[in-house]
């Protein structure tokens, strides 16, 4: 990928294999400052991919909800102002995720809708990406949640998904995040929870 396809589509580097496998292992922790985690990475010479992007999740599912019923999302991601747009299909499970890039979110969007899927939510965050060695470790301010850190490693190998589980515990105690802060949710789960409280 060239200088130039990268910034049109608003990568400050190539992300090589970071985003490649049908399993995501991924941990999510809260945190009360996220610049203390950024000079973190910074001095650990972390290499950011995306910043400042404000991220803007649609969420979709059939008319039966099958796929809430099957642990399973479909979710069209619209970045900006780096205008990426990918289609994200995680599930059923919370490691199983694969992901593509897609050229134009209007279209995307009318053309899963045209599949027979219906929108069932939206959802925004402010969100960074730096690359850290094999992990990509994204930092996220959600209106109305707070602030997290999230650190994930993206594979093909099943075999792998314990001994990676095991390496970003250890990688979550170099930045001093306790157990007390690792949050199972998703976003979109914790923002139902706050709505049904």
């Amino acid at each position: 990928m060239t200088g130039t396809d990268l910034q049109t589509k608003g990568m400050l580097c190539d992300p090589g294999d970071h985003f490649v496998g049908a399993y995501e292992v991924e941990r999510k922790y809260a945190v009360a400052d996220l610049e203390v985690i950024r000079r973190q990475l910074e001095a650990r010479g972390a290499v950011p991919f995306t910043l400042g992007n404000t991220e803007q999740d649609i969420f979709y599912d059939l008319a039966d909800r099958r796929l809430a019923h099957n642990d399973q999302q479909h979710v069209l991601r619209i970045m900006r102002p780096s205008g990426r747009a990918l289609w994200i299909s995680k599930g059923p499970g919370p490691d199983k995720c694969v992901s593509m890039d897609l050229p134009e979110a209007d279209q995307a969007h009318k053309m899963i809708v045209s599949l027979g899927f219906e929108e069932v939510e939206r959802f925004e965050k402010s969100r960074d990406i730096y690359f850290l060695g094999k992990f990509h470790v994204t930092l996220d301010e959600v209106p109305g949640l707070g602030r997290f850190i999230e650190l994930a490693i993206m594979t093909d190998d099943a075999d792998k998904l314990a001994e990676y589980e095991q390496e970003i515990a250890d990688l979550a105690d170099t930045f001093s995040l306790s157990p007390e802060a690792l949050q199972t949710q998703s976003y979109r789960a914790m923002q139902q929870a706050l709505k049904d409280a």
